[in-house]
């Protein structure tokens, strides 16, 4: 039965040429298919790591302007309040909070200096600016959880920061330059006056110094340096403002990223916080963009897997069906002589399976290359939609560069990893098992459809009908 094979394959050069190329094709669409699904599917996971599990409620500003009535005047009034805030703090999920006041000071300090302005900046825009004090204080119910820590934008380089034990304190934490500019130190002190009155002053003891390293947010854009920026308690920001129950947002933390959608709707079903004049913001939202996308290339991928495993088997099929056809009196010779039609079946299999055991290997060191053009394709179309969203981050010469790189495929770069690393589409031993298992079923029906037809007649039936 393997001789036979063997010898048939070696006969039938031109049917055996055909057929390789075929398998080679459908071996290496089908690597595709399974690795960019693959790829999708870890690109999800990846995703939902880099997750955060902050949820900030805070006052939603543009939602009122845009329900409000004509006839009302422009003035708004909302608050967020402690007693607001404290509805959350208590809900499942959440295992820590941060309430924040942010206010303009003045301060016995001499702030800074940096060129935030640009040359074309509006004459309003410049009122503004000279309006607002130099300094600007962030108090905190703790530090521990700012993003911009946690993230290491800022680095803790002497003291310490800010917990729940500083409450009630004058404890505060300053930026290493304000703090060389001003020749302090842990240990010091200095003062702050309300910039809404100026009866309201309280002197402050540095307990921590932090350094800068990135910020996400271009200076010029920022409406004060974040340099002059004073850490302090709650209580501290409520005696600037002379408030002791508004606030201007507060972070909830969650036990898992994955539990945000979860905690919104608890705040909507077992809180009075009108959801209409405030909003509840996370990240949560970014991650359903991107996994919608990525989704998207999972179930394209999961139907190009089926239209190539079906079009493949019809193929081949079709192929084996018209070349079975010379080989009427061969097969017809074989029943004949009694050998069974499980042998002939068998030699069949043997044959395709040879062939395809050639494409198979082949395709390993072709399916990559593959998979990265394919993906290329499907991710360009998300990449110029990034490119919109960040038109607003970037000048229009920049971003425009960026747009006619991202459209297209360079084919000699077909054999790397694209530079969207988002979607990995690197051969796994998953991806090879799974390729194997799907050429082997492709190899077993395109086989045994058309030789059953065949052996469905009897051996004079076929000696009758037999061609060449």
């Amino acid at each position: 039965m393997v001789k036979n094979a063997f010898l048939s394959i070696k006969k039938n050069l031109g049917k055996t040429i055909l057929l390789f190329v075929i398998m080679f094709v459908i071996a290496n669409l089908v690597i595709a298919g399974f690795a960019i699904k693959n790829a999708s599917a870890k690109s999800v996971n990846a995703i939902k790591s880099t997750l955060s599990n902050e949820v900030t409620l805070s006052v939603d500003f543009k939602n009122m302007m845009k329900n409000r009535n004509k006839e009302e005047t422009d003035t708004i009034d909302a608050t967020l309040t402690t007693a607001i805030a404290d509805q959350l703090k208590d809900l499942q999920y959440v295992e820590n909070y941060n309430y924040m006041i942010s206010a303009y000071v003045d301060s016995s300090l001499t702030a800074v200096e940096t060129d935030t302005t640009s040359d074309d900046e509006n004459d309003l825009g410049r009122k503004q600016m000279e309006s607002r004090s130099d300094f600007t204080l962030q108090a905190n119910t703790t530090m521990k959880y700012l993003s911009d820590f946690t993230d290491e934008n800022y680095t803790l380089i002497e003291g310490r920061l800010l917990s729940e034990e500083d409450s009630g304190t004058s404890n505060c934490v300053i930026e290493t330059n304000l703090a060389d500019e001003n020749n302090l130190n842990v240990g010091d002190t200095l003062t702050i006056t309300s910039a809404d009155d100026s009866s309201i002053s309280v002197e402050l003891t540095i307990v921590g110094i932090f350094e800068i390293e990135n910020t996400a947010t271009d200076m010029k854009m920022m409406n004060t340096n974040p340099v002059n920026t004073i850490y302090t308690d709650l209580s501290i920001g409520m005696l600037m403002n002379n408030d002791d129950t508004t606030l201007s947002s507060a972070t909830y933390y969650l036990d898992d990223p994955e539990n945000v959608e979860v905690f919104e709707k608890l705040v909507e079903e077992e809180t009075d916080v009108d959801l209409d004049t405030f909003s509840l913001s996370s990240n949560n939202q970014l991650f359903q963009n991107n996994s919608s996308s990525i989704d998207n290339i999972s179930s394209f991928a999961t139907l190009f897997l089926i239209v190539v495993v079906v079009a493949g088997c019809a193929i081949l099929c079709l192929i084996l069906a018209l070349t079975i056809r010379s080989r009427y009196y061969e097969i017809g010779v074989f029943l004949s002589l009694g050998q069974s039609k499980i042998k002939i079946i068998g030699q069949q299999l043997i044959e395709i399976g040879l062939i395809a055991a050639i494409a198979f290997t082949l395709s390993l060191a072709t399916g990559k290359m593959t998979a990265n053009i394919i993906s290329g394709m499907l991710t360009t179309n998300d990449h110029e939609m990034v490119m919109k969203i960040d038109e607003t981050e970037g000048s229009s010469d920049t971003m425009e560069s960026q747009s006619r790189g991202g459209r297209g495929f360079d084919f000699n770069n077909a054999f790397q990893q694209p530079e969207n690393e988002e979607l990995d589409v690197s051969l796994t031993g998953e991806t090879i098992i799974k390729l194997l298992g799907t050429t082997a079923l492709i190899c077993v029906v395109s086989t045994i459809v058309p030789t059953i037809y065949i052996l469905r007649l009897s051996p004079r039936e076929i000696l009758t009908r037999k061609k060449g």
